[in-house]
């Protein structure tokens, strides 16, 4: 079951992969005085979660946005790839499902950007009003009842294969499959809990190029998607 272990853990790295569509927009020039970091936290949050490039694409004038949703989109699909269907010819219809639903599930997460408040010349304090959804927390829960119920099957002999990598391939599937299945009722029950406040602080570098700190970024998945909470 080291596939299967290997998959709860893997949900872990789901950090790694939203953070690359927050470099999408990492490195925005502006005028100080005038920088609108609300709007860019803003647009950096849509692009992130609702795939929303129109306020994106204001903020970056050299990225068009079939740019933008094509690096979303291969975001997505790196997420995928690795934490669900490692190791698995599963054809281009089922990791397009895993991926439809990866991203429906980011479309729900709830968020309010609040205005932003000047801290120094060039940096501010953006407050990002949150409520934690426990998608991934309960499908983990459910991954971990899925396997248990697995081990009995394989203990009993019920999967049959002409030759032991047809055997294991069928178990695999079986994950993967049961994986989706499970993911998309954790979508469906989905429960937000209480709403807190989140800080993000953009500042710009001697170029005048603005970036959110990418540890408040992290926070802020971590908390929204209750990462932070899966061991």
């Amino acid at each position: 079951m080291r596939r299967k272990n290997k998959r709860i853990k893997g949900i872990r790295r789901f950090l790694a992969v939203c953070v690359m569509c927050a470099v999408l927009t990492a490195n925005i020039t502006g005028c100080g005085r005038d920088f609108d970091a609300a709007g860019y936290v803003q647009a950096l949050l849509d692009l992130t979660f609702q795939a929303d490039v129109t306020k994106a694409s204001a903020f970056m004038e050299d990225a068009s946005k079939e740019a933008l949703m094509q690096a979303y989109r291969d975001s997505i699909d790196r997420f995928v790839a690795a934490n669900i269907t490692s190791g698995l010819e599963l054809g281009e219809l089922k990791t397009t499902r895993f991926a439809e639903l990866v991203s429906k599930i980011f479309m729900v997460m709830r968020y309010q950007v609040q205005d932003a408040r000047k801290t120094g010349k060039r940096e501010y304090e953006v407050p990002v009003e949150i409520c934690p959804a426990d998608v991934f927390t309960a499908f983990q829960e459910m991954l971990v009842e899925d396997s248990l119920k697995m081990a009995e099957k394989i203990e009993k002999g019920e999967y049959e294969g002409a030759t032991e990598e047809e055997t294991n391939q069928q178990i695999l599937l079986d994950i993967v499959n049961h994986a989706y299945e499970l993911l998309d009722t954790a979508y469906m029950d989905i429960q937000y809990g209480e709403e807190e406040t989140v800080i993000l602080h953009v500042s710009a570098d001697r170029g005048s190029e603005y970036s959110v700190d990418e540890d408040d970024m992290d926070g802020l998945i971590r908390k929204i998607l209750r990462l932070d909470e899966i061991q």
